[in-house]
């Protein structure tokens, strides 16, 4: 399996767009790892939320938690694959990758809680809704200054 997925990976550095824009590459890489937190953010908001009366009555710290779980993955994944940072300052960056997840809590809490109370939105929809307001801000606080080795 593996040497398909590098053969296709090889196919698609060769795409022009993608060598006239190198940073195509790490916006695809940032997105499949963001992705995949997502995916694991939302599946298990939906495991505790569904199968849990408790976390059901608490979707917020639900919420918080789940979003916890997936940060880790995100920090661990960008770090050593997206942006391929080999500075020994990981608890430093772990630091400022908190805070930036930090923010982003808030986003994602603040739209999820619009969303839910006052729009009306099914949870899971405004789940969905909180995560993608976050999405670019988190982008960019994570490219910029948690792993700028300028």
């Amino acid at each position: 399996m593996l040497p398909q997925v590098n053969k296709i990976i090889d196919k698609i550095r060769q795409l022009p767009l993608v060598k006239k824009h190198p940073n195509l590459k790490e916006m695809a890489k940032y997105s499949l790892v963001g992705n995949l937190a997502n995916i694991i953010d939302f599946g298990l908001y939906i495991y505790l939320t569904r199968a849990f009366f408790f976390w059901r009555q608490h979707y917020l710290i639900a919420n918080l938690f789940t979003m916890l779980i997936a940060s880790t993955v995100r920090f661990t994944f960008h770090k050593h694959w997206t942006f391929r940072d080999t500075s020994q300052r990981i608890r430093r960056q772990y630091g400022k990758f908190i805070l930036v997840m930090i923010l982003g809590l808030g986003i994602d809490e603040a739209a999820l809680f619009i969303s839910v109370e006052y729009l009306n939105f099914y949870d899971l929809l405004g789940k969905i809704v909180s995560m993608v307001v976050g999405t670019f801000i988190i982008y960019y606080l994570t490219k910029k200054w948690v792993f700028n080795n300028k």
